[in-house]
């Protein structure tokens, strides 16, 4: 169950807030009653007497539904938050995950949860709640006539469970659209400029509605079925109660074992324990739409309780050797018989022709990729079977530089406890200070760091990797995207500034940026 993410308090504030919500049918049945009852031996001080006490209790109702709201929007908020903390835990945690996660299931499959799972939860318990007082209010008037109408509300549940079959089937045939729809959304927004250029806008306009007819087609399909099967029990549930309940109810009434005002009461009543029943079907109906969503978070809570934040435990460095390392991608091999050794401090360049696998090299060595066969070493221990702690060695800077929405502090700190002289160190070496002096160490940066040059933001990419002071840095084709003017600051900048060792893979570099390094690895041809 959902309501297992949030704290049995508000669970139990909740369910006792329910009851007493449930109780207003009864009140207004027993006010109805004894107004139609009225009519045998009219009193009109009793009239009044009956009409003040339903106006006063209507006024505690309405507080009492106010309380409901409240707490009912705020089990949904808690639930909402903690499983958003798990999935979002799993993504950054998780090295290697799993489950498949993308934009489609952190929006719209997650609001799916929210109406179909969580709040479906919340109703189902609700309308339980109504559906027992309403029969045990019921049962005082007459309990032939409830009888009748509580097995007239059962037949709903049962073309429920046989109708409502289809819908899970449904409900997966539509996610799976729907993720791909998404991650055409995201393709068309990026792709829109070279469809210009190459005068081919018609064609990537009909493959977006080639992606979004396919999607809304399995969500009519999905719509259509959830709504054949709640009109259809809405249907049999209103035929069934309004001829045999009925029927008994008037013959009760024409042999005196009721009154009037039982029967209209009892109708009355009989609407709180038929229609919570058509109620929760609908929403086992809605919570089979979301189960296949639910599973993929049952699967990242288990997964995501053994997550923890990687500490770094790093003693001292003194080398990295690879021995005939190979490396396979979905069974395809990347490289092979790829062997190394570098030292401390040595400011290396690997060198290899586009597409012959540098990135998945570095990948390798932070511990993101596992070795086929080979074995890897640093300082001399073989890290080939405990590839996961290995990336507490290095730093690491991408071509292209990869900046949150936010400040330059933050972007540089990612967060961490920071000391002033080390951070403005920091900066001086990345060539920030007329930076940090213009903008301000509080400066966002913007959506990708739209706000600043190509140059500061690789340079604040530099900035992190020298903060977090590892052993080793890494750089991923650091330059390829910038101007040679550029590019030689920053290839000076690391090679000069910093002290410890660098591994850079590159596929074209001047001849005076290889002269920086003090030796260089060449793979492929």
């Amino acid at each position: 169950m959902a309501l297992k993410y949030v704290e049995k308090r508000y669970i139990f504030i909740f369910v006792i807030l329910s009851f007493f919500k449930s109780l207003q049918a009864a009140f207004i049945a027993v006010v109805s009653q004894q107004m139609v009852n009225w009519v045998n031996k009219p009193k009109l001080s009793y009239l009044f007497t009956i009409v003040v006490v339903a106006l006063v209790g209507l006024i505690v109702f309405w507080l009492v539904s106010i309380f409901y709201q409240k707490i009912y929007f705020m089990v949904v908020r808690k639930i909402n938050c903690n499983i958003k903390a798990i999935v979002s835990k799993y993504l950054i945690f998780s090295n290697n995950p799993s489950v498949e996660l993308d934009t489609s299931f952190f929006t719209n499959d997650l609001k799916t949860i929210e109406t179909d799972k969580i709040e479906a939860e919340l109703q189902i318990i609700t309308n339980v709640i109504q559906f027992i007082t309403a029969i045990i209010a019921s049962i005082a008037g007459s309990l032939p006539l409830t009888i009748v109408f509580m097995l007239a509300s059962f037949l709903p549940g049962i073309f429920q469970r046989i109708l409502g079959r289809n819908i899970e089937e449904k409900s997966k045939e539509w996610d799976k659209s729907n993720s791909k729809y998404t991650e055409n959304v995201k393709e068309t927004e990026m792709f829109s400029a070279s469809a210009r250029l190459y005068n081919t806008e018609n064609n990537l306009w009909k493959r977006f509605k080639s992606s979004a007819n396919t999607m809304e087609a399995a969500l009519l399909k999905l719509n259509f079925w959830q709504g054949f099967t709640n009109e259809t029990i809405n249907t049999i549930a209103y035929s069934v109660i309004t001829i045999a309940p009925i029927a008994l109810g008037v013959y009760l009434v024409s042999i005196k074992n009721i009154t009037l005002g039982t029967l209209i009461m009892v109708s009355q009543l009989s609407n709180n324990f038929v229609n919570p029943v058509i109620i929760i079907s609908a929403y086992l109906n809605d919570m089979r739409v979301a189960k296949h969503m639910w599973k993929k978070i049952q699967d990242l809570s288990q997964k995501s309780n053994c997550l923890q934040n990687s500490k770094l435990g790093i003693d001292y460095f003194n080398g990295i050797e690879l021995k005939d390392v190979a490396v396979a991608y979905k069974d395809k091999d990347v490289f092979s018989n790829v062997s190394f050794d570098i030292k401390k401090g040595e400011k290396v360049l690997i060198v290899a022709p586009s597409g012959w696998g540098k990135s998945t090299l570095l990948n390798t060595l932070l511990g993101n990729i596992n070795i086929k066969k080979g074995r890897y070493l640093i300082n001399g221990e073989d890290m080939t079977t405990d590839i996961k702690k290995v990336h507490n060695y290095f730093s690491y800077i991408n071509q292209e530089p990869r900046l949150l929405d936010d400040t330059i502090l933050y972007n540089i700190t990612l967060g961490c406890k920071y000391d002033q002289n080390i951070l403005n160190d920091v900066i001086h070496k990345a060539g920030l200070e007329d930076l940090i002096e213009e903008k301000g160490w509080d400066f966002k940066v913007g959506q990708s760091g739209s706000h600043l040059s190509g140059g500061q933001k690789q340079r604040i990419e530099i900035a992190r990797a020298l903060f977090f002071n590892r052993p080793v840095i890494l750089a991923d084709e650091a330059t390829a995207s910038l101007d040679p003017v550029l590019a030689k600051q920053i290839h000076e900048t690391l090679l000069k500034e910093y002290h410890g060792t660098i591994i850079e893979v590159a596929h074209h570099l001047t001849t005076e940026e290889k002269g920086m390094f003090n030796k260089v690895i060449q793979f492929g041809n």
